[in-house]
This record gives C-alpha cells, sequence and structure tokens, in this order.
C-alpha cells in the first residue's frame, strides 16, 4: 500500500498515543493544548510501514537512495523509507558540542552523492537545515526533505521540496505567560519527559 489518507493517518495516530489535546510543554518553551508524539507511531510496526511506504512513493520520483533523518525523531521515519528502497542507504546526523548537525559513527557521504531527508514531523525546519548543511559540507546534493507530519505555522528555515503525509496548521500555541491553560490551572505535561509538571501561577 503506497497511499495513505488524511482519515486513516489521524486514526492511527490517535490509536498509537501519538497525536495528544491536553496542556503541553514544547522543546520550544512555548505551550500547546496539542502535541504529536510520533515515537509512539513506531509502537505499531504495521502502521508505520503503511506511513514508510506512502512516504516513499513520494519521494521517489526525486531519485534519491541515500535516506539521511536527524537524530532521534528522524532515525526511525528515514530508516522506514530506506527500507521500501531497492540498493538504498540510510545515515542519521547527530548533535555537535556547536549544537549543529554532524555525522558520526564512520557515517560518510560521498560527493554528489543525492540525499532525501525525513524527518517525524517539522515545526520551523531548523534540524533539517541543520542535516541538509551537514550534507553539503560532506558533499552530497539534497533534493528533497519528507516527513511524517508538517505542523509548522510559518516559513521553513531551508529551501527545498517538502512533502509531508500530514499537514497540521494553525496549531495554537503560546509563551508561558500568555497561556489560558496556565491561568485556568490546567497541569502542564512534558510527554517527552518522564515525569508531568505541575505549574502554580
Amino acid at each position: 500500500m503506497t497511499t495513505l489518507d488524511e482519515a486513516a493517518a489521524w486514526d492511527m495516530l490517535t490509536q498509537a498515543g501519538a497525536y495528544l489535546q491536553g496542556h503541553f510543554l514544547l522543546t520550544t518553551g512555548r505551550h500547546s493544548n496539542q502535541f504529536f508524539l510520533l515515537s509512539r507511531l513506531s509502537e505499531h510496526p504495521a502502521w508505520l510501514w503503511r506511513w514508510a511506504q506512502a512516504l516513499a512513493a513520494r519521494l521517489e520520483p526525486f531519485g534519491a537512495k541515500t535516506v539521511v533523518g536527524p537524530a532521534v525523531g528522524g532515525i526511525i521515519p528515514a530508516f522506514a523509507v530506506a527500507s521500501c528502497w531497492q540498493d538504498s542507504r540510510m545515515l542519521f546526523a547527530e548533535k555537535d558540542t556547536n549544537g549543529g548537525m554532524v555525522f558520526k559513527r564512520g557515517f560518510q557521504i560521498h560527493p554528489g552523492e543525492a540525499v532525501v531527508v525525513v524527518e517525524d514531523a517539522v515545526t520551523t525546519g531548523k534540524s533539517v537545515a541543520e542535516v541538509i548543511q551537514a550534507v553539503q559540507q560532506a558533499g552530497g546534493v539534497v533534493s528533497a526533505v519528507g516527513a511524517w507530519v508538517d505542523r509548522s505555522q510559518g516559513p521553513l528555515q531551508f529551501d527545498l521540496p517538502f512533502i509531508a503525509l500530514l499537514r497540521v496548521h494553525h496549531v495554537p500555541n503560546w509563551e508561558p505567560e500568555a497561556c489560558p491553560l496556565c491561568h485556568q490551572g490546567v497541569p502542564l505535561s512534558r510527554p517527552k519527559g518522564p515525569t508531568s509538571v505541575n505549574r502554580e501561577r
């Protein structure tokens, strides 16, 4: 199956616990009433495979056989997409001490090698832009970017063809001081962390 309709995508995300509604602390420090915890989709390989096949089919026309993902969230999506193609390679880039992305563990990009970058979710595109820079510094050529979910609210930090299986715009988010959920006393949670945070105002 190489297609994934929007209704099926939402159903899988909800059932997997990968789409949450509540009061959440985002990695940017802002607050929101919605959160995509897309790593939970990986708990269901059959569902993840459907997402991978759909994204791989849409990225295939760009002619790349090497897929690169940013650690940590992009590792499994990149691997899953690469597994849909014959003679493919999959690498991941990691943060360096300066906050950028670099290739470690012996990973190498060959000069002129065509690459697609795959991420789980794109918000600002900062991580993707850093991976693109790492690929370019290694001599590779990024032809497109793919993601499970595009939740961007404005211009992205990269200028390349961007394929997302699900586009979710207008997700509300607020600075902590302006968060209506904080003012209502709704407990704040960190979905990616081990515990919830209760915030008193």
